[in-house]
């Protein structure tokens, strides 16, 4: 097993009563044929409502209402301290246009070591200033905009910069569809850390009639400092949320520094696992084994079903699926940080 942090979790404070999702599929196997799942669940939740779920209540917003669970993570993410990420900033020289790896090692036996030396520079010390005019605004969106002007997306230097101001403006963020393009929404997850680990909301839309709610509550954690945190979310479901949210006719500034780990993984673990995709790095990394999971390819399938029949059972694995993924999210996020090389 590679390096990460082994799974804890705990769940809001149990409600008498009230059935919980993680324990309904206890008792699942890894491998479990889907339709047999589904029919199982089925059966289990035939007299059952959402209300009868632990963690969930309806809630209100601008676009009407829609259905939240909300749980926690006891997670601590692990990230490199700001100085060390600091340094590390101010010590490349190759973030000024016109430095490349030779120049740089040039200008350092001349002396220039870091960006502050350089606005000595007879040609390179105005870029060097503006840069670290920057860096003194602690502006996270200006400084990764630099940094993105330089390297690709997926540089190391793109991750640890995110975490300087702290993991509070992290936003770890998962979705469930009807499809891959021009269909609805069905869940939106979104994880944020707080002192003892994570707090999950997750937005379900109970009709297609509430996706502009739960669009809207998505958006009510959005604020200036934010940065998204996905999972091949850079081609999928930051795509398709604005999407979504154009044809609902909201509008809202999206425009946030964001980390697709999938292409952080793949240049962290490519090689050495059978793939790079979320559940593979969630088994080597952390040693999970989901019980009861419900495959991506067949979550449409699940919630068609409950739209067709009204009964919540193959909506329980979708919300756990979804869960699951978004604290996956913040584990590999913190493991990257003990891993990637600065």
């Amino acid at each position: 097993m590679l390096k990460g942090n082994l799974k804890t979790s705990y769940s809001m404070k149990k409600s008498p009563n009230k059935l919980s999702i993680g324990d309904s599929l206890s008792s699942c196997h890894s491998d479990e044929n889907p339709q047999k799942l589904k029919t199982k669940l089925m059966d289990d939740f035939q007299d059952k409502k959402l209300d009868d779920l632990e963690n969930g209540k309806e809630i209100e917003t601008s676009y009407g209402t829609c259905y939240r669970f909300r749980t926690r993570e006891k997670l601590r993410i692990e990230t490199l301290g700001d100085k060390m990420v600091l340094d590390r900033v101010l010590s490349d020289l190759k973030l000024i246009k016109g430095i490349g790896e030779s120049k740089e090692e040039k200008l350092k036996k001349n002396g220039f070591k870091n960006l502050e030396d350089l606005c000595s520079h007879p040609f390179f010390k105005e870029e060097a200033a503006k840069l670290l005019e920057i860096v003194a605004k602690d502006d996270l969106t200006l400084l990764s905009s630099a940094v993105s002007s330089r390297y690709s997306p997926s540089h190391p230097l793109q991750l640890f910069i995110s975490c300087i101001p702290g993991t509070d403006n992290l936003l770890f963020v998962d979705i469930e569809t009807l499809g891959l393009k021009d269909l609805p929404l069905i869940l939106i997850g979104v994880a944020e850390t707080i002192e003892k680990g994570l707090i999950i909301n997750q937005y379900l839309i109970r009709n297609l009639k509430e996706e502009n709610a739960v669009l809207d509550a998505f958006i009510s954690h959005l604020n200036d400092d934010s940065v998204f945190v996905t999972f091949n979310g850079r081609s999928f479901d930051l795509p398709f949320i604005r999407s979504r949210m154009r044809f609902h006719g909201i509008k809202e500034k999206f425009k946030k520094p964001h980390l697709d780990l999938l292409h952080f993984s793949r240049r962290q673990w490519k090689g050495q696992l059978p793939n790079c995709r979320l559940q593979t790095l969630e088994r080597h990394l952390f040693g999970v084994e989901r019980h009861g999971d419900v495959p991506s390819s067949m979550v449409p399938e699940f919630y068609l079903s409950y739209l067709k029949t009204g009964n919540i059972g193959p909506l329980v694995p979708i919300i756990e699926h979804n869960r699951e993924d978004v604290i996956t999210l913040a584990r590999i996020m913190s493991c990257l940080h003990q891993n990637l090389d600065i």
